[in-house]
């Protein structure tokens, strides 16, 4: 199967959270200076995200969809395939309210949106992505097939590499079905010690229990502010 070298590029505390408070301090913040640099660097063909962290990026806008019984054609819809960028959201829910194709955000080039759905995800909400220009493909019956998706962003749109950049959960679900070549971590100097907030890996309460991930240390770095790079591979299953 040809499919994106997928990397799972984090920025973590020291206690392996990857939101909370500590994300306010000026420790963290030089830390996400450093997590954005190595981000472009990796000159990547998509940015992947959750559903969490899209509807922040969002706003946490809401899609309108339209209840007429819409008829549109089975299977994924590709609005744009020679984009420079994608930006690649997973919502098998279809939640996420989009004002057009392009994702903007400052201090990040402009992506084109490509939305990772099921087969039960609503058809209302597919057709309201086809009028916002918004790509989608389809990945999975009820549960998402990671294998499936990425087998498809290299078949549909020629996307060889991809950041996986959270949240917990999606971080998880890739890794869980064997679709992460690489971890990238950044661990910022702070702690909190909440019991309430998303670590780095987290398994969703409806997946099943897995053997534990391991990992091969490739590099160690230290970077500015005390703030240390981790690169690893993932080991594969004998």
């Amino acid at each position: 199967m040809k499919r994106p070298y997928i990397v799972c590029h984090i920025l973590s505390t020291l206690d392996g959270k990857i939101e909370g408070a500590s994300f306010g301090t000026p420790q963290a913040r030089a830390a996400s200076g450093e997590y954005a640099r190595i981000r472009d660097e990796y000159h990547a063909d998509a940015w992947l995200y959750g559903t969490t962290t899209t509807k922040e990026f969002t706003a946490f806008r809401k899609p309108i969809l339209q209840e007429s019984g819409a008829v549109i054609p089975q299977g994924d819809f590709v609005a744009q395939s020679d984009a420079d960028l994608y930006y690649i959201s997973i919502d098998t829910a279809g939640e996420i309210g989009w004002e057009s194709g392009l994702f903007r955000k400052a201090g990040r080039p402009d992506a084109h949106v490509i939305e990772v759905l099921t087969e039960k995800t609503p058809v209302a909400y597919r057709h309201y992505l086809r009028q916002k220009g918004v790509s989608y493909i389809l990945a999975g019956n009820e549960a998402l097939d990671c294998r499936l998706a990425a087998q498809k962003l290299y078949d549909l749109f020629g996307i060889e590499t991809v950041l996986l950049c959270g949240g917990g959960t999606i971080n998880w679900t890739f890794l869980q079905q064997g679709m992460v070549d690489e971890l990238s971590l950044l661990l910022a100097p702070v702690a909190d010690g909440s019991p309430d907030t998303v670590p780095v890996f987290l398994r969703a309460d409806f997946l099943p229990e897995s053997d534990p991930a391991r990992f091969h240390l490739k590099k160690a770095e230290p970077l500015k502010e005390s703030v240390v790079r981790l690169l690893y591979t993932v080991d594969r299953p004998e």
